[in-house]
C-alpha cells in the first residue's frame, strides 16, 4: 500500500514538474502550461486546472518562460523598445520591401510566386506575380497596426521557413471592410525568415506608437 501510494505522488509530482514555468519581473514563479505568447501578453493555464479558463499576463511582466522540455525564452522588453526606438519607420519600410521582394513567396512556396511589397500609408500591400514576375495574381491590404498575433517562424528542411500571422485584411473595399486573416508566407533562408518576422514586430510596434494619443502611455 505504501509503495503503491510512493508511486502515486511520484507520477503526480512528475505531471507538475512536467509544466511551463512563467517568472514575473518580481522573480515570482507561475506553474503554468503556456497557450500561446501574443504581441504584448501570454496566455496560459494553471496547472491545477487545465481544463478551466484561459489567463494573461503582460509580456512586460514577465522575464522568462521555461519551457516544460527545458528550452527557455528570455524577454527584455526596455531593452526592446529602446532598441526600436533605434529604426525609424522609413528604414523599417525599406527593409521590408526589400527582403519580403527577394526571399518570400506564396505559402505553396515550391510554385515560388513571388511577392512584392508596397506601402500605403498605414497599411502593408502585398501583391503576388508569377514565378516569372510577368503576371499579377492577387493584391491584398494588410492593417499590421491590428494584428492579433505573431507566430515563431516554423523552420523546415532545405533552409526553408514559414511565416504565420494573424493579421486584419481588407475584404470589401466600398465598406471599408476587414476581416482576420491568417497570413502565411514562405521565405528562403532561415535567417531571412527571423529577420523579416523581427521587422515585422518593429514595423506593428511604430505604427501603434505613432497612432498613440498625447500623453498615452498604453
Amino acid at each position: 500500500m505504501q509503495k503503491i501510494t510512493f508511486l502515486l505522488l511520484f507520477i503526480f509530482t512528475c505531471s507538475v514538474s512536467a509544466q511551463d514555468l512563467i517568472i514575473t519581473t518580481n522573480d515570482d514563479e507561475i506553474s503554468a502550461k503556456v497557450e500561446e505568447i501574443h504581441i504584448e501578453t501570454i496566455s496560459y493555464k494553471k496547472t491545477d486546472n487545465l481544463s478551466g479558463p484561459s489567463y494573461h499576463i503582460k509580456k512586460s511582466e514577465v522575464s522568462k518562460i521555461v519551457f516544460e522540455n527545458g528550452n527557455e525564452e528570455v524577454f527584455d522588453t526596455k531593452m526592446e523598445e529602446e532598441d526600436d526606438s533605434q529604426v525609424s519607420m522609413e528604414e523599417t519600410e525599406a527593409f521590408l520591401a526589400e527582403y519580403i521582394g527577394k526571399y518570400c513567396y506564396d505559402h505553396n512556396g515550391y510554385l515560388r510566386n513571388s511577392y512584392k511589397a508596397k506601402f500605403e500609408g498605414d497599411y502593408l500591400r502585398l501583391t503576388m506575380y508569377n514565378k516569372k514576375k510577368t503576371k499579377e495574381i492577387s493584391s491584398y491590404l494588410y492593417d499590421f497596426k491590428g494584428v492579433y498575433s505573431f507566430k515563431r517562424p516554423d523552420v523546415r528542411g532545405g533552409d526553408l521557413a514559414y511565416l504565420n500571422i494573424h493579421v486584419p485584411v481588407l475584404t470589401n473595399e466600398k465598406k471599408d471592410k476587414w476581416d482576420r486573416q491568417k497570413l502565411v508566407i514562405s521565405v528562403e533562408g532561415h535567417d531571412k525568415a527571423e529577420s523579416i518576422m523581427n521587422a515585422l514586430k518593429h514595423y506593428n510596434y511604430l505604427l501603434k506608437n505613432k497612432n498613440k494619443k498625447p500623453g498615452q502611455k498604453f
